[in-house]
C-alpha cells in the first residue's frame, strides 16, 4: 500500500488523472454558441416568459380575470385589477413582475380558461435598465405571446401592424426647448 502510494505520489498520478479528462475533451466538438447569430433551442417543456393570449379569430381577450393565477402564486408577482361582475367580470389591469417571478408554472395550472389564457413561451431574453422594465403590463403580455415562435395565424391586433401604440402613448414628452433670453 505504501509503495504504490509512493509511486502514484512520485509520478503526480492526480495531475494525469486531471490531464487524461482534459485530452479526453479536447478533441470533442465544442458546445459553445456564438450568442446573437446563434440561439439556444429551449426544450418542449421549457418554462420562459409568461403570456397573455386571446383568441386566434376575433382577438377577443381569453382571460375572465378569475383571479386563481394571482392567488396561486408563491412569490406575488402578479397583480390583477378587475372589472364588471359575474360573467361579464374581465381582466382590467394585469402585471407581472419578471424580478419576483420564478417561472415555476403554478399560475398557468391554476388557470381554469380552456385554452389556457396564461401560458409559458420559450421566450428567455430580457433586459432592462430600470426596475419597472421587468414590470410587464397586459398589451406587454399580449406582445410576448404574439411573439412566440409557433404562432403564425393572423395578427391583426398586434404591435406588428402599428396598430397599438400604447406604449408610446405612455411615454412622457420631452420637454420643449426655448431659446435662451438675450
Amino acid at each position: 500500500m505504501e509503495f504504490t502510494r509512493g509511486i502514484q505520489k512520485f509520478f503526480l498520478w492526480d495531475i494525469v488523472k486531471g490531464m487524461s479528462a482534459t485530452l479526453r475533451h479536447m478533441f470533442k466538438k465544442p458546445v459553445t454558441l456564438q450568442y446573437p447569430t446563434e440561439r439556444w433551442e429551449p426544450p418542449d417543456r421549457f418554462r420562459g416568459f409568461l403570456g397573455l393570449t386571446r383568441d386566434f379569430k376575433t382577438g377577443e381577450e381569453l382571460c375572465i380575470g378569475c383571479l386563481n393565477c394571482e392567488k396561486a402564486c408563491p412569490v406575488d408577482c402578479i397583480t390583477i385589477v378587475t372589472a364588471g361582475k359575474g360573467r361579464e367580470m374581465y381582466a382590467k389591469e394585469f402585471y407581472i413582475d419578471y424580478m419576483r417571478c420564478m417561472y415555476c408554472g403554478l399560475c398557468t395550472e391554476a388557470c381554469p380558461t380552456t385554452p389556457l389564457s396564461i401560458v409559458h413561451t420559450h421566450q428567455y431574453e430580457t433586459t432592462g435598465y430600470f426596475r419597472d422594465d421587468l414590470v410587464y403590463e397586459k398589451e406587454r403580455l399580449y406582445d410576448v405571446w404574439e411573439k412566440e415562435v409557433n404562432y403564425t395565424g393572423p395578427r391583426p391586433w398586434g404591435k406588428l401592424f402599428g396598430l397599438r401604440n400604447q406604449e408610446a402613448d405612455m411615454r412622457p414628452e420631452a420637454p420643449a426647448e426655448t431659446a435662451p433670453a438675450e
